[in-house]
């Protein structure tokens, strides 16, 4: 490569990566304000359901649902489907069900996002569309965080954002957020987003392009306009996905999906509001290379949904740590079929203090179970019993 050449490369990636500095708002101080807020629990008596919400969809692959309440108390849910993964007809759809009724059916999925949609947005070819995220502000507003893949597949992706004023009827102009230096590629959002104390948005993201590195992605509405930053977890080549567990205003726990030969969930902590994770370690639980959820218990334990192996998503269970991820114990399985597939938990609590796991089962729906701390704790007494988890 020529000097000349050497140089003009230098001064492209410097303009880049000043466009992506001057493109970000600095990040206002604040805490994570739905850590207290996960502190809730039901009632007394043990409760688990299971259900569909996309039972008659009928298309070949539907996959990584994500849930959110409205402040009214509705429950939303949205996910991908189509052909295939990275394919053109990839749609993002959408469904609610009433607040207050356990047993009310979600309403039939409609479609909120195309390829086409977004293409025209944004001024810019899509390929396809991908995982996608809810945000329910105070508001009343709903958010939508969700992928596009501009070229090849996951590494060729970029995020963007738009806002239902409507309860999901109606969104925005899809508007797309810079935040890497790299042609702004592969930027992804896969799980739950938690709010904080000053206002906005704290949402657990990642990037796949030259390596595996987990961040988070703050957001803030300002005068009606979306301001954004984003922090970095950990480099290297090793984890990402990550599932942020607040504590407290200032203390967190990250779990995060494994890409290393290890095969485990790893796990980081933050003593400051997310701003410094100083270290990442492997626990004992194992990881296929595949999609984690966590949640903290009103106890202050963490729980989490995840493959029960480092081969396959056969299995779906559900353990508990006493001791921030140190050990670990598996109190139930919820699915398990040799070769099926059970993958991508998104754990959330509801404002009645229910545990809703959204996941796709076998490729093709969309299923959620709920419970509550009183089943948990069920299950749990049913393991030390020497029960099958």
């Amino acid at each position: 490569m020529s000097l000349p050449f050497r140089i003009l490369l230098a001064v492209v990636a410097g303009l880049l990566c000043w466009g992506v500095i001057r493109g970000m708002t600095p990040m206002q101080r604040g805490g994570f304000a739905d850590a207290l807020g996960e502190r809730r629990k039901a009632g007394r008596d043990a409760i688990f359901r299971k259900e569909f919400i996309n039972p008659e969809q009928g298309l070949p692959m539907v996959h990584v649902a994500s849930l959110a309440q409205m402040p009214d108390g509705i429950l939303s849910a949205v996910w991908y489907a189509g052909t295939a993964e990275c394919h053109p007809d990839v749609r993002i759809y959408f469904s609610q069900r009433e607040a207050g009724l356990a047993d009310a059916p979600w309403s039939a999925p409609r479609v909120i996002m195309t390829r086409g949609l977004a293409e025209h947005d944004l001024g810019r070819p899509v390929k396809s569309l991908g995982n996608a995220v809810l945000l329910a502000n105070p508001d009343g507003s709903l958010r939508l965080l969700f992928v596009t893949i501009a070229m090849g597949k996951w590494s060729g992706s970029q995020l963007n954002s738009c806002l239902s004023n409507d309860g999901g009827l109606t969104w925005s102009r899809v508007e797309h957020l810079t935040l890497s230096p790299f042609f702004n590629f592969s930027e992804l959002v896969r799980n739950r987003p938690v709010a904080r104390t000053g206002g906005g948005w704290c949402a657990p993201i990642y990037q796949e392009f030259l390596g595996k590195f987990p961040e988070l992605l703050w957001l803030q509405e300002r005068n009606g306009k979306l301001t954004f930053s984003k922090t970095r977890i950990a480099g290297g080549c090793s984890t990402f996905q990550p599932s942020l567990i607040p504590g407290d205003e200032e203390q967190a726990d990250v779990l995060l999906r494994d890409y290393t030969s290890a095969r485990r969930i790893h796990i980081a902590s933050s003593y400051d509001a997310g701003m410094d994770w100083p270290f990442v370690t492997a626990t004992e639980l194992p990881n296929p290379d595949a999609g984690i959820s966590g949640l903290r218990l009103s106890d202050g334990r963490l729980l989490v949904a995840f493959n029960d192996s480092a081969k396959d998503r056969s299995d779906l269970t559900l353990a508990v740590s006493a001791d921030r991820g140190r050990s670990w114990k598996r109190v139930a399985v919820l699915e398990k079929e040799p070769g099926a597939s059970f993958s991508y938990p998104y754990l959330m609590r509801s404002t009645d203090g229910m545990i809703r796991m959204a996941y796709t089962r076998k490729g093709k729906v969309i299923a959620l179970g709920s419970f509550n701390e009183e089943w948990l704790a069920s299950q749990e007494a049913l393991a030390n019993q020497g029960g099958t988890p």
